[in-house]
């Protein structure tokens, strides 16, 4: 073979070792291009709440600091939670929003705009990188 072959494969062999060990290392799936799929339930005490697989939905942000919040407490700038109008208090939800993750409680209650599935607070948001309204991965 020509070397310069030679060196054209050697090179697509790295690339594409690293970028499966890079997907590999965050979770991502080469296929697919999201966040691979893991356990498939949720189970908080005894009760089954919900598949635990990766999903998408529509979020906003909400950051009325000095508001009451519905699981207790009042929220604060750095608070990291998100608001759901099903899921019970205390419930952690992991979110990914362009290459960025982070895990958060639920909080609060609401979205209460329809189509929109989750609130992040202020600093959720920032964490995330997410601009205030966009569709977010998101698993139990």
């Amino acid at each position: 073979m020509y070397p310069s072959v030679v060196r054209r494969r050697l090179l697509a062999a790295l690339v594409l070792s690293g970028l499966a060990a890079v997907a590999f290392a965050t979770g991502l799936s080469l296929a697919r291009g999201e966040p691979a799929e893991a356990d498939r339930t949720f189970v908080q005490g005894d009760q089954t709440l919900r598949e635990a697989g990766w999903q998408h939905d529509l979020a906003s942000r909400f950051d009325d600091y000095g508001q009451e919040l519905a699981c207790g407490g009042t929220l604060a700038p750095d608070q990291l939670g998100v608001a759901s109008r099903t899921l019970p208090c205390g419930t952690i939800v992991t979110f990914t929003y362009r290459g960025r993750t982070v895990q958060v409680p639920v909080i609060d209650r609401g979205p209460w705009i329809d189509g929109r599935e989750w609130d992040l607070t202020g600093a959720a948001a920032e964490a995330l990188g997410f601009p205030g309204l966009a569709v977010v991965t998101w698993r139990l």
